[in-house]
């Protein structure tokens, strides 16, 4: 029983190091100032859709703009 769930932890660690690698390659392609720019547009379709639609709820855009305003800060590459 022990030997099939150390297994599974290690190919679970296999895996989420090869997402963590894939989402870093497709992420290092964006610049900061272009995840601030798509926060910006995103923060004001959420602020056009609340003031003009009076059934939306802008949670979901919300939270997309707030992840891309904080993917300014993130570091994909690695230091030197």
């Amino acid at each position: 029983m022990l030997g099939w769930l150390r297994f599974f932890k290690e190919e679970a660690n296999e895996i989420l190091k090869a997402l963590n690698a894939a989402s870093e390659r497709f992420l290092s392609r964006f610049t900061r100032k272009q995840f601030f720019f798509a926060g910006i547009a995103v923060t004001a379709v959420t602020y056009s859709l609340a003031y003009t639609v009076p059934v939306y709820k802008s949670l979901y855009l919300a939270m997309i703009g707030g992840w891309l305003f904080g993917m300014m800060f993130a570091s994909f590459h690695p230091a030197k």
